[in-house]
């Protein structure tokens, strides 16, 4: 018999006094200043990071060598991390791989969490009785997911350098909200197929379509690869296999070690294509896609 899976709203992230307390202690933050940001972003997500990111003087939506330090340096976007990180739409993606993980399968999977910000969703894995991975750039994020992690006694690996990352040493990669930011997608997508073991999965939601106002960091470059199986997955020898009809994630899979690809449930995957079909169609006009996903933000904002 199997056991019920954890919440994937953790504890941690429904107590506001032990958030704020922690988010005080790593940014060198009053509590008080940390409560009145956390109601600031929960009613407008992203508020400080956009701020802070003209503040940097750079371009909104344009890929700059910058990027890097900002992600790395910047303290706003763990006020952000923590308030996503608790949305329905989040914790809905969040109990889906879980679930996913789960299904028909006994063990323990070895699983890479990347660009995961605050942790939360390698904290969930572990949970699940997964052996996980974290991996992040931005320094405050990797403070603040390592107290969370000690916290909950979850001994979560934390690596800070891909070149630490073994080839074909995880069964699953998990990269949720991280391929609309980077310079190169298939590049970095051909990275992290090489860390699966054959016949392992990427787990990966990547809204391209998203270019607004709300996310300076989202890059246009990058719209092309809405709805885009080819260039990004099939090419790098990832072969869809499920996922939420949205794509809220996206499910592909490695070939074996015989270099045979997976088999597939038919139905689900030509579903799946489907709506790829609609989402490419943001790759030359995105305005339905932003509208629909800015509506949704909004009404799954805590006031």
């Amino acid at each position: 018999m199997k056991l019920p899976l954890p919440p994937p709203l953790v504890p941690l992230l429904n107590d506001d006094q032990q958030l704020i307390k922690i988010i005080a202690e790593t940014l060198g933050r009053s509590p008080e200043l940390v409560r009145s940001d956390l109601r600031e972003e929960e009613s407008d997500l992203g508020k400080f990071h956009r701020e802070d990111f003209k503040r940097a003087g750079l371009t909104p939506h344009v890929w700059d060598e910058r990027f890097e330090t900002f992600y790395r340096d910047t303290p706003a976007p763990l006020t952000g991390h923590v308030v996503w990180n608790r949305r329905s739409e989040k914790l809905k993606m969040r109990a889906w791989v879980g679930e996913y993980l789960a299904r028909g399968r006994g063990s323990r999977l070895q699983v890479l969490a990347i660009g995961d910000g605050t942790g939360f969703d390698s904290l969930y894995l572990a949970q699940c009785g997964h052996d996980v991975t974290y991996f992040e750039l931005a320094k405050d994020c990797i403070t603040f997911a390592q107290r969370i992690f000690d916290l909950a006694g979850q001994p979560v690996k934390i690596v800070v350098d891909t070149d630490e990352l073994a080839s074909q040493s995880f069964d699953v990669v998990l990269c949720l909200d991280v391929l609309e930011h980077v310079p190169n997608p298939p590049e970095f997508v051909r990275q992290l197929a090489s860390y699966l073991r054959p016949g392992g999965r990427m787990i990966v939601h990547a809204p391209f379509f998203y270019v607004t106002y709300h996310n300076p960091t989202h890059l246009r470059a990058n719209q092309k690869y809405s709805g885009d199986l080819s260039r990004l997955y099939t090419q790098n020898g990832l072969h869809l296999v499920d996922g939420s009809l949205l794509w809220d994630p996206l499910v592909l899979q490695k070939a074996d070690a015989h270099g045979q690809a997976p088999r597939l449930r038919r139905l689900r995957v030509w579903m799946l294509r489907a709506a790829g079909c609609l989402l490419a169609v943001a790759r030359f006009w995105s305005f339905p896609h932003n509208l629909i996903a800015a509506a949704i933000m909004k009404k799954t904002a805590r006031r």
